[in-house]
């Protein structure tokens, strides 16, 4: 059976139906208009288009299963599905109270099911090697190993494991390793978001573990004088940056230099990883409300609070951009502001925003 395209130039089949395993012919689907195949996807009971493609391709790669990767009813609430089939994000994050009901840990604790336990050991091996046999409570044990950040990489190794890495099982251990550290909560709400911890994994504002860089420049006004080495004509520019190095367990580097990013990342990660003490960078904590990122760092002649604010989507992907918003020092360590007599100074900041870099 073949469903052509409304186009008389388009004689390849969509996509075929051979004992009820339906597979997509890639390059006439994505000639096809947005409509057209939104309504075949609506048509299967699915969403969205990506939805569609993806369950199809699972398919192909792994065989016959009777059940969705990602059945939207299981995942999303209908309150939280839009008419496109996206999701959309709750209206509160707030999460004050630090105690859950015992219906709402039983809601965490549903998890869906995979469809590739009835996988063989042959099949394994053709997928991606003997590391595949091992049972999954294995695999998520060596996971914990990795950052937040590598699952993504992982998802592409192979179908199975980009499967294993979108579970509910997987995203509960992600929020628990993110949240719990950079909010200082003893328990995640999960109703909050649908009763998905996908959803909160996207919506939930988050810093990303890694380094985040901010860049200031500025041109100096040259004093002329008979001292003054500098040729008329020439500009002077002072250039300098600020790093943040967060860690997923609430702690940080910080750092203000004048040294280029290709460098300070590698004195950040030997200091990460061999505990020495370098010259700039220095050890400080962060707490993480809603979208707001207080972090407070302890020089040699003082101490320094900053007050971010976390963008949720930029250039630099989503939450890879900080604005900032506040610079407080205080040779005392004491920043209530109530408190009088105090040593706080305020700081005037730059418009220039912190963004992610990678750093491997």
């Amino acid at each position: 059976m073949s469903i052509n395209s409304s186009s008389d130039e388009r004689t390849e089949p969509i996509h075929s139906e051979d004992d009820n395993d339906w597979e997509l012919t890639y390059n006439v689907w994505h000639m096809l208009p947005w409509m057209e195949r939104k309504s075949m996807a609506s048509k299967y009971g699915y969403n969205s288009i990506g939805e569609f493609e993806e369950y199809l391709s699972l398919r192909r790669a792994v065989g016959e299963t009777e059940k969705k990767p990602y059945p939207n009813d299981q995942l999303y609430a209908p309150s939280l599905q839009t008419e496109k089939g996206g999701v959309q994000p709750p209206s509160c994050l707030d999460d004050e109270d630090d105690h859950c009901s015992v219906e709402e840990e039983q809601e965490q604790g549903r998890e869906t099911e995979n469809p590739d336990d009835t996988l063989t050991d042959e099949e394994l091996l053709r997928f991606g090697g003997e590391i595949l046999k091992l049972p999954e409570e294995v695999l998520h044990s060596v996971f914990t190993w990795l950052s937040v950040d590598t699952f993504a990489t992982l998802a592409l190794v192979s179908p199975h494991w980009k499967h294993l890495t979108r579970t509910e099982t997987v995203f509960h251990l992600l929020c628990k390793r993110i949240y719990l550290n950079q909010a200082k909560r003893r328990a995640l709400h999960v109703s909050r978001f649908g009763g998905s911890y996908r959803n909160m994994l996207y919506s939930r504002p988050r810093v990303r573990t890694g380094l985040y860089v901010m860049k200031y420049a500025k041109v100096k006004r040259i004093q002329r004088d008979m001292w003054c080495e500098v040729p008329v004509g020439a500009i002077l520019e002072t250039v300098y940056y600020r790093y943040i190095y967060f860690q997923e367990n609430g702690t940080l580097l910080y750092a203000l230099s004048t040294t280029a990013p290709h460098e300070m990342v590698r004195r950040f990660l030997r200091v990460l990883r061999t505990g020495e003490r370098d010259t700039v960078a220095v050890r400080g904590a962060f707490v993480v409300k809603k979208n707001s990122v207080t972090i407070l760092a302890e020089q040699d002649w003082q101490h320094v609070k900053l007050e971010l604010t976390i963008q949720l989507d930029s250039y630099w992907g989503r939450f890879g951009t900080l604005s900032f918003d506040r610079h407080l020092t205080s040779k005392s360590g004491n920043f209530d502001e109530s408190a009088w007599p105090n040593d706080i100074k305020d700081y005037d900041v730059p418009n220039e925003m912190f963004r992610y870099l990678f750093d491997r």
